[in-house]
């Protein structure tokens, strides 16, 4: 009786072993596993499409340290930066970890694509904004994504954007400084070249006395009153801008 008590017991404790055990490989999985890389709502994706895309995804992602996130809605409620906010709030948030997030929406009223980029934690500052309009702005990512090939356009996004992440591309901040110091030098050399040469050109003073050659005779002054101009400018009150979490990170830009 006491052996069969015994091996319950056993039994029991192994069970529950097994379950910490299980309950800690879920802990650790990565997000992709939980909620997915790929969140398409408005369907704009078949399941072999994604399976392709959530793939190309988990390498860059291995590779490069970087979480990448892809959503896709209809564009009928939301401004171009609050979609992450919707993102974050409803799927799974991102905020303080080092994550890149491409959200394409589609405006059936006029029939556009329109795509948004969001970073967090490390990413939203190894990326910088010049990068990201490089991103943005590359021909494989822009064309693709505004002629609706969403496949094409998103893996040419993120292999864009984990290269920026692990490296500096596009044009360095010293590369603009020195072109800018260039361009301000011969700009003065110009200035001063045109000030001198109109000084060469200057004649002898010749002496005109106002007394010689002219005379006035005032009789009555009086001062009159025209009338009065009052100017007035409205300044706006600034709203800010990007996303309402400081510090997180959030929406960077869109096309």
């Amino acid at each position: 009786m006491k052996i069969a008590m015994l091996k319950r017991v056993v039994a029991a404790v192994a069970l529950w072993m097994c379950l910490a055990a299980l309950l800690g490989c879920l802990a650790v999985l990565p997000a992709s596993a939980a909620a997915g890389r790929v969140h398409d709502p408005a369907d704009m994706l078949t399941d072999a499409e994604e399976a392709t895309l959530t793939a190309h995804m988990d390498e860059l992602s291995a590779q490069y340290g970087v979480e990448l996130y892809m959503a896709t809605y209809d564009a009928d409620h939301l401004f171009d930066d609050e979609w992450g906010d919707e993102y974050c709030r409803k799927v799974q948030n991102l905020y303080g970890r080092d994550a890149v997030l491409l959200i394409v929406t589609y405006d059936r009223l006029d029939r556009m694509y329109y795509y948004d980029m969001y970073t967090y934690g490390r990413a939203n500052t190894a990326i910088r904004g010049v990068e990201v309009n490089y991103v943005l702005d590359h021909g494989s990512v822009y064309g693709n994504l505004k002629s609706g090939r969403i496949v094409a356009g998103a893996t040419a996004f993120f292999d864009q954007s984990v290269r920026c992440y692990a490296e500096r591309v596009g044009i360095s901040w010293w590369i603009i400084v020195a072109v800018s110091a260039v361009i301000a030098l011969v700009i003065a050399l110009a200035v001063c070249g045109g000030v001198k040469a109109s000084y060469g050109k200057k004649r002898a003073k010749v002496d005109y006395p106002l007394d010689r050659y002219a005379k006035l005779d005032l009789t009555r002054e009086r001062d009159a009153f025209v009338r009065e101009y009052v100017t007035r400018t409205y300044v706006p009150r600034s709203n800010g801008g990007g996303s309402r979490h400081g510090g997180g990170g959030g929406h960077r830009g869109g096309r």
